[in-house]
């Protein structure tokens, strides 16, 4: 008025950019929340539906195996497997199933990715005369693996080829260094198993160890060379 430059104050709550700069802003985020969304949905239905069972050997990205790598074992069939792990700077969620002999399902969850897709297929079982051998992919990654059990009572030793997540060459070593204990059902809490792991995926060795409860508990955790800490916190169920 009378020449003056009236100054009025932009609506409360209006974002710079509009329409449009709300939707790139928004974006980013629905994808990676959708994916974690799922995840926890699909972990919490399993839950709800199953009991306890030995939660298995998992590798930080949730298939059977030691620290970093997949081993040629398999959970037994009605079986599965949720699981929470570190690796480095990440974290992951995992979930498994075993609907059939020898096979393996299921999917993991970084924090800073999307959702892969795992499944594992145990081409031959472990006997006296031969090593157990197995094949499977998590993602874009690929790998077979051999796993046997040597003369020492306890260690077992796993090799393999793999692509991507894992290889070119993958190899471990286990020793079980004692073993659950038995008890009475009106006993206190048992010991927990209690395995040394070291393993190799392609690129870093990582060395730690395995602790695993009869209730359906398992608990791993290790060093990685140049990378920081590595394992997991899994629970078994039952369908």
């Amino acid at each position: 008025m009378n020449g003056e430059t009236t100054w009025m104050p932009a609506p409360v709550g209006r974002r710079r950019g509009g329409p449009a700069g709300r939707a790139r802003e928004r974006k980013g985020a629905f994808p990676r929340f959708r994916c974690w969304r799922a995840a926890v949905v699909l972990a919490v239905a399993l839950a709800a539906v199953a009991a306890k069972a030995p939660a298995g050997q998992a590798a930080v990205m949730g298939t059977t195996g030691l620290l970093q790598i997949p081993t040629a074992d398999v959970s037994p069939p009605g079986a599965g497997r949720l699981a929470a792990g570190v690796d480095g700077s990440e974290f992951l969620l995992s979930v498994m199933v075993s609907p059939l002999p020898g096979l393996e399902v299921g999917g993991a969850a970084r924090s800073r990715g999307a959702v892969a897709p795992q499944l594992k297929y145990a081409v031959a079982a472990e006997s006296a005369g031969a090593p157990g051998f197995a094949v499977g992919l998590a993602g874009d990654s690929y790998y077979a693996v051999l796993s046997r059990r040597l003369s020492s009572p306890g260690l077992r030793l796993h090799l393999g080829v793999g692509a991507g997540r894992w290889g070119p060459v993958l190899a471990g070593v286990e020793a079980r260094l004692r073993s659950v204990a038995v008890t009475a059902a009106d006993a206190g809490p048992s010991a927990p198993a209690v395995s040394l792991l070291v393993d190799f995926d392609g690129r870093a060795v990582a060395l730690g160890a395995r602790l695993q409860w009869p209730a359906g508990w398992t608990a791993a955790a290790g060093v990685r060379a140049g990378h920081g800490l590595v394992g997991q916190v899994a629970y078994g169920i039952h369908f």
